[in-house]
Parts: C-alpha cells; sequence; structure tokens
C-alpha cells in the first residue's frame, strides 16, 4: 500500500480508509480475530504502545471511526452474515457476535442498519424468493 498525506484541518479529521499504518493494521487483525469477545481499548492501546487517548485519537484520523464503532461494525457485519446464512435465532446471534444485550443488539442493529434484525432477515427471505 502506498502512504497517504493530507493536511489537517482545523476541526476536521482526514479519513485514510486503506491506511498503510502496521499498528492499524494489527488492532484491525486484532479486533476480526476476537470480535466475540470483550475487546477493551487499553487492550489495544497497549498492543501498539500507545496511550489511551493517543490512540483513540490515531484510530479515528486513520479509521474515521472512533474505536467503538468501528467495532460495532465488525460485530453487524458478522450479525447481518448470520442473520442471512443461518437459522440460528437472533439472541444466538446476539451473543455469537459479542454482543452482551440482547436489546442493546437490536437497538444498535435498527440505528445502523434502518430496520431490525428479525426485518433484516425476513426482508433478505423475500428477495431471494423473487430471484
Amino acid at each position: 500500500m502506498s502512504s497517504l498525506s493530507l493536511r489537517k484541518k482545523p476541526g476536521h479529521y482526514p479519513v485514510l480508509l486503506h491506511s498503510d499504518s502496521r499498528r492499524v493494521q494489527k488492532v484491525q487483525e486484532y479486533i476480526n480475530l476476537h470480535y466475540q469477545e470483550e475487546i477493551r481499548l487499553g487492550q489495544l492501546a497497549g498492543m501498539v504502545g500507545m496511550t489511551d487517548v493517543s490512540f483513540s485519537r490515531f484510530f479515528k484520523l486513520r479509521t474515521g471511526k472512533n474505536l467503538s464503532d468501528y467495532i460495532i461494525d465488525i460485530r453487524l457485519g458478522f450479525a447481518s452474515r448470520l442473520l442471512v446464512d443461518s437459522t440460528m435465532s437472533i439472541a444466538e446471534i446476539c451473543y455469537e457476535c459479542g454482543f452482551n444485550n440482547l436489546s442493546n443488539f437490536n437497538r444498535i442493529f435498527k440505528k445502523k442498519k434502518d430496520c431490525s434484525p428479525k426485518e433484516f432477515r425476513e426482508n433478505y427471505r423475500k428477495k431471494k424468493k423473487l430471484i
């Protein structure tokens, strides 16, 4: 990957979607492998030798998302896949994907996907029947 340089405007975070940072890649790989577990900011910051505050700022600068939003998006991606590809219950999917509270999972899913997990699954099945 090539290195990108962007000037930072006051109050704006330049977004580097394809970051060449080894630190970010290391953290992203860890999250992808451990998304089912509890993941703490301090744990990830320690992995790359940074303080919590410095890591939070660094991660947002490199990915365009704060850490918790990034982890939620990863977990929702896996949950969406399971809703489509499995017959697991929504509660099972919730816990399988690292969420520790079903109502919180439903609320976050609906906020990010504009429909509940149940509606998401039903909509996919309707589309599949039409094809």
